[in-house]
């Protein structure tokens, strides 16, 4: 590489894509294709789709023999590995990495959204690749590599049959894009992520995906080795919260409260899931949900309903619309009506930091569609651990620095402020 290490690198990024989660524009291969591309603390792999990328037109292309498959709380993807020239930026924010790591997705319906793919911006062990030499050289796949792509595609790609047959094969790591920036002294191992609400905002009906990602309401920023420095974005002091593992952004959650209702304890992970899951808290800004461990949703609930007995059945009827992207008419809900959550979070040393989410930012209005309001509160996953899932919400209206170097060496998220515009 011949450019020098630069402190920041600072991108725009827009709710109209992904729709409940931000996206950053990338560019692809010697034609320098854009992708608009969902940022996610939840994940490491970099994936895009075969509609912003034409790898027979590329250049710059270096086919291997590795291929992905990455399973998420919603939707999955796989395809091949792929290496070549990628670009952030334009101008003097223009940063390159000749010989990047990402995947081509060759399965059908991945959880983007109008998104072309997705950037995890956590750890390399959640960046996994699996090596198909052998297993290509036994079918008489000559080279042996796995582009062009030597399997089923679609919707005749079982993934939870082609996830079981991957991970007979060797494992391997890849080195996920922004760690790939810090390693070629492009920028430092820290970015900072602003964001204004948690889901989309619609200004009216048939509003274009253009028009959102034109509206102030859903712009935010992405600052590749940023931090503290980057004063206009945001106000007053920070607080921070201590991560326990480099596995995903772990922290430990300790209480949740409602309003003046009293603290209500979050209770450990079981032990049987220390091992791999590590704490019961993960910050996550793939997640367009405050998703809380069943026993302290429940007990959200319940206070919520000793605030206002209305408040439970609105709950449960924004649920029941998610399932077609719907929620409750705006006019029904008064978010400043709501009370206020208080998370406690293990600080760096060893205290509490405290932050509170408003009721506008689990409530936020005209979302995913005009005149709706949308319930950003959910009741653990089924089938997974009693930990809670620390989404958008919590992000909503603040810059959050995801410093990946301080503190233990496990790093510490510094949250502020955002400053308005």
């Amino acid at each position: 590489m011949t450019q020098a290490a630069q402190p920041q690198v600072e991108l725009a990024t827009t709710l109209a894509y992904a729709q409940g989660g931000y996206s950053v524009e990338l560019r692809l291969g010697s034609e320098a294709r854009s992708a608009n591309v969902l940022l996610d603390t939840g994940s490491s792999s970099l994936a895009v789709l075969p509609r912003c990328y034409a790898p027979e037109r590329d250049r710059a292309l270096a086919p291997t023999a590795l291929a992905q498959e990455i399973s998420y709380g919603g939707g999955a993807w796989a395809g091949p590995v792929l290496r070549s020239w990628l670009g952030f930026g334009s101008g003097r924010h223009a940063r390159t990495i000749d010989d990047a790591a990402f995947a081509l997705v060759e399965s059908a319906d991945p959880p983007f959204r109008h998104a072309d793919g997705i950037l995890g911006l956590a750890y390399r062990d959640l960046d996994p690749a699996y090596d198909m030499t052998t297993l290509l050289q036994a079918h008489g796949v000559d080279p042996p590599l796995t582009w062009p792509w030597p399997f089923d595609s679609g919707h005749a790609l079982d993934l939870a049959n082609f996830r079981d047959f991957l991970h007979r094969q060797p494992r391997t790591s890849l080195v996920p894009a922004l760690s790939a920036l810090e390693e070629h002294d492009v920028v430092r191992d820290r970015f900072g992520f602003l964001a204004g609400r948690a889901v989309v905002h619609v200004a009216g009906d048939g509003v274009s995906l253009h028009a959102q990602a034109a509206d102030p309401l859903n712009r935010g920023a992405l600052v590749a080795g940023g931090g503290a420095e980057q004063q206009h974005l945001y106000r007053g002091g920070f607080a921070d919260v201590r991560i326990l593992h480099d596995l995903y952004y772990n922290a430990n959650l300790r209480a949740v409260q409602v309003g003046s209702e009293a603290p209500i304890p979050v209770p450990p992970l079981d032990p049987a899931d220390l091992a791999s899951r590590y704490s019961n808290a993960l910050l996550d800004t793939g997640s367009s949900f405050l998703v809380l461990e069943a026993s302290v949703y429940d007990a959200v609930l319940a206070a919520l309903g000793r605030h206002d007995p209305r408040f439970p059945s609105l709950v449960a009827e924004a649920q029941q619309a998610l399932a077609h992207d719907g929620g409750v008419a705006n006019e029904r809900i008064d978010p400043h009506a709501w009370p206020d959550l208080r998370l406690r979070l293990e600080a760096p040393g060893g205290g509490d930091t405290v932050l509170r989410v408003h009721g506008a930012a689990y409530w936020p209005r005209n979302a995913l569609a005009h005149g709706q309001s949308m319930c950003l509160l959910m009741r653990q996953l089924a089938h997974f651990p009693k930990q809670s899932i620390l989404g958008l919400p919590l992000f909503a209206g603040r810059y959050a620095v995801f410093d990946r170097r301080a503190a233990d060496g496990l790093g510490v998220v510094r949250f502020a402020a955002a400053r308005a515009d």
